[in-house]
């Protein structure tokens, strides 16, 4: 029977559609550059020239537009400098008398503009339009600030003038403000060149065009600031703490038995202040709830506290005065781990929502009722809310509303039916008391998460933040999330954190500082009931989605240009589809309307912890590569870098490498070869950067050829498994096969990339894999050890869906372990999906097959 590449037919059938929505993330907005300042050593503050190479003439007119981030409150520095033959011009700043001016300057000689600057615009993340209108012909110059128009003449301009500009450190000044630039353009009446200002790493600047026009010293890019997570604070603590936001002084705090420990928000420095009095309640899971009006912290907890000891206790957030009140000494028949805690408007009272406890999941909203010191059920007319724990809430577009997004449970309430997980948002009224589901969603993918703790509303209140992840997973990752409050429609927007949750106690939150524009996600990772750790990380807003960074890591390119790629691709993607069917001969089913086209299920195993983790670079399965310092580097390698590394790999393993002018066909197909010079040349230094982290393996030039050099300092999956296929053709290495099982049962070769010149590689490796498996299978399963057939025989069948002999033995496998019914059941998915497939039914009977 021929292989069916069941990977390949899935990405062709929704490319096109991918495509078309890839498309809305190619005007991502520019993130900009940030400049290292006065605060840093000479050597290290940061300097953008702008043209380094061929500097152009503007002639009549120049105009210098751009977006600039300001706050400083100590400090003179220089925003831009413009040097012509004779004079030089400057745009400085500076901070005096508590107050912040913008200065034109004729530099050595006077100041000609002086603009103050309300403390309301000098926050980082917060952006001044700057647009200057250099009238060389008519000696002035036009300033606007935010649109605001400031004038200045006499200034000694000629008809034209060189485009001498450098943002920050300069030939002429060192200082150099707190600041950060974006959406720079430069021009004249006849052209004009637009910085996009989003690269990722390097010195190099690159126009829309893709072309590097300019140099940087110690850049610090913005677009890492908001997609990277950044440490900010870690520490053990061998007691239960817990930990909250102050939205007054925007600072996060951590509450132990004796001291209160504050993260500042700008240094971030962590300081420790005593309590006044001791801490009341015995902390059992360490939650809390910040109240504003009061600037008080409430702590509390619901379950497992002594009788007669305080369960509700409150710390005036006074930094002279922090003293403990214990409020109450309620607690609840069961806990409710994982629910939700949340304010009305006033602040006035305290509500309760879900949770777990008990092997129950809830749905109930409670109110703490101080006067009678108990937890009183309040009753929520309109849609419900199915039971579950792990859902979010945070403020709504409606002041009087709360919002729930997500979380784990089911209709019942009953663990013991099992859970699911809920992708749903409502509106609470908590004035009114009515409840309104406003949509539920499908993640893509087939991705499965639960939110964290808090929702963050975006400042145009049309969507919100959500830190996410597979809570079922022990070692697993969160990311955040931009969820579309009108339809649910949501993107991923930040690198992932690495998490361990080990344990129902361990917790996390995200927060957003105003005052610094950034989130935080804190982390209380739990390794028993009483030791933990906590971990907080910071990012800057806006942040980046997924797509808009990886595209920052490749050469840009004109709207124009983008727009017939992107046909191009349609029109040859649908191509290929056409061409393999025919070729094939056979009909590839699609699925029917509503139905998604899915594998036929297999038996599951269990995916196993990569061993090495250091020095070695995984192409079976997933891609990953992990740095000689054990680091995960993966997320270094942008589309683009990533082919050109496994381009020249796969070339290079058994094979002499590849020639330049090959690299540039296959992958900018749509330039001419000489064109791809510049852009080739900047993912060559972007990979040779990467590779410097590992051991190993030396990129060498010869006889015209790209190559990969290998020494047994690196590990490769691939090189291993290829070797063991090839010791296979010559003789019995049964045993050492199944040594390396755990590196097979990663997966196929490359199986998230799909590029055409992989087939080749990929089909051969597919092929000998199953040569040598099968064998295996077959001779497992005839000397009676049928442990490993149902595993050796999805291995084959994740190659070739439809292979008769895997078919065989995995159901015969499957009938010795777990009963005929079961066999059963697996034979009738998979015949329904060989219909769905090929149009007519399965030929060989069950019976026959188990015989």
């Amino acid at each position: 029977m021929l292989k069916f590449n069941k990977a390949l037919f899935f990405y062709l059938y929704k490319t096109f559609f991918l495509l078309l929505f890839t498309f809305q993330f190619l005007d991502g907005k520019a993130q900009g550059l940030l400049f290292n300042s006065n605060d840093s050593l000479l050597t290290k503050r940061t300097s953008l020239r702008v043209f380094s190479n061929d500097v152009p003439e503007f002639h009549d007119h120049l105009y210098i537009n751009f977006d600039l981030s300001l706050w400083d409150n100590a400090h003179l520095g220089y925003v831009f400098n413009l040097a012509e033959k004779d004079n030089s011009y400057s745009l400085s700043y500076l901070y005096m008398n508590s107050s912040g001016f913008l200065n034109f300057n004729i530099d050595r000689k006077s100041n000609k503009i002086q603009i103050p600057l309300d403390k309301s615009m000098l926050k980082k993340g917060k952006w001044i339009k700057v647009r200057m209108d250099f009238d060389l012909k008519g000696d002035k110059v036009n300033l606007y600030i935010n649109n605001k128009l400031y004038q200045a003449t006499e200034l000694g301009f000629k008809d034209q003038t060189e485009g001498n500009l450098i943002f920050g450190k300069n030939q002429f000044y060192t200082e150099v403000p707190n600041m950060a630039i974006k959406n720079l353009s430069v021009g004249d009446d006849n052209r004009t060149y637009v910085f996009p200002l989003d690269e990722w790493k390097g010195t190099e600047v690159h126009d829309q065009e893709g072309d590097v026009t300019g140099t940087v010293d110690n850049p610090v890019w913005l677009i890492n600031e908001s997609y990277f997570w950044k440490p900010v604070y870690t520490h053990s603590f061998k007691q239960v703490v817990g930990l909250n936001f102050n939205t007054i002084d925007q600072n996060l705090f951590i509450f132990k038995k004796d001291s209160l420990i504050t993260v500042d928000s700008e240094s971030k420095r962590a300081i420790a202040t005593p309590y006044q009095n001791p801490l009341p309640v015995p902390i059992v899971l360490g939650k809390s709830i910040y109240n504003s009006r009061e600037n008080k912290c409430y702590v509390y907890d619901l379950f497992d506290i002594p009788k007669g000891m305080p369960s509700v206790a409150s710390l005036s957030m006074d930094k002279n005065n922090l003293k403990w009140e214990a409020i109450g000494k309620t607690i609840l028949p069961q806990q409710r781990h994982h629910h939700n805690m949340f304010y009305n408007l006033g602040q006035d009272t305290i509500y309760l929502f879900g949770g777990y406890g008990g092997y129950k999941y809830y749905n109930k909203f409670l109110k703490y009722d101080a006067g009678k010191d108990s937890w009183i059920e309040v009753p929520f007319k309109g849609d419900n809310i199915t039971p579950r724990f792990f859902a979010a809430t945070g403020s709504s577009d409606n002041p009087d509303e709360i919002l729930l997004f997500g979380g784990y449970g089911n209709e019942s309430g009953n663990q013991i039916v099992g859970g699911k997980q809920f992708y749903d948002l409502y509106r609470i009224n908590l004035k009114t008391h009515t409840i309104k589901k406003a949509w539920s969603i499908h993640p893509q993918n087939k991705e499965v998460f639960v939110p964290a703790n808090n929702l963050i509303l975006s400042p145009d209140k049309k969507y919100f933040y959500a830190l996410c992840y597979p809570h079922e997973i022990a070692k697993t990752e969160i990311r955040l999330y931009k969820f579309s409050i009108q339809d649910g429609f949501y993107e991923v927007v930040s690198a992932p954190i690495p998490v361990t949750s080990e344990r129902i106690e361990s917790d996390i939150n995200l927060f957003f500082n105003h005052k610094t524009n950034e989130f935080f996600c804190t982390i209380q990772e739990f390794t028993d009931r009483i030791n933990s750790s906590v971990k907080i990380y910071s990012l800057l807003a806006p942040p980046v989605s997924t797509a808009a960074y990886l595209k920052s890591q490749a050469p840009l390119q004109s709207h124009s240009h983008l727009l017939l790629y992107l046909g191009i691709g349609v029109v040859i993607t649908l191509g290929v589809f056409m061409v393999i069917i025919v070729k094939r001969k056979r009909l590839v089913g699609f699925p029917e309307p509503g139905m998604p086209f899915a594998p036929m299920p297999q038996p599951v195993i269990e995916k196993q912890d990569i061993g090495k983790k250091q020095n070695a670079v995984y192409l079976l399965g997933e891609f990953i590569v992990y740095s000689k310092n054990g680091r995960d580097i993966t997320y270094l390698f942008s589309p683009k870098i990533k082919q050109l590394f496994i381009l020249i790999l796969v070339n290079s393993y058994g094979f002499t490498g590849i020639t330049s002018k090959k690299i540039s066909l296959l992958l900018w197909p749509d330039k001419d070869v000489a064109k791809t010079k510049n852009i080739k040349g900047v993912t060559f230094n972007h990979l040779r950067s990467i590779i410097s982290d590992l051991n190993g393996i030396e990129l060498t030039f010869q006889n015209d050829n790209y190559l990969f050099k290998f020494s047994e300092e690196l590990f490769c999956d691939y090189f291993i498994i290829s070797e063991l296929i090839k010791e296979s053709q010559w003789g019995n290495n049964d045993q050492k096969v199944l040594e390396h099982f755990d590196l097979i049962s990663r997966g196929t070769l490359l199986s998230d990339m799909s590029d055409q010149w992989l087939d080749d590689f990929k089909n051969n490796y597919d092929e000998q894999l199953v040569g040598m498996i099968q064998p295996i299978l077959i001779k497992h399963y005839d000397s009676g050890d049928s442990r490993l057939v149902p595993d050796l025989a999805k291995m084959i069948l994740d190659i070739d869906p439809f292979n008769d002999t895997a078919l065989k033995y995995q159901l015969k496998g499957i009938r010795k372990q777990k009963g005929i019914e079961q066999a059963r059941k697996v034979y009738d998915q998979f015949t329904a999906e060989y219909k769905r497939s090929f149009g007519t039914d399965y030929q060989t009977s069950f019976e026959k097959i188990i015989q």
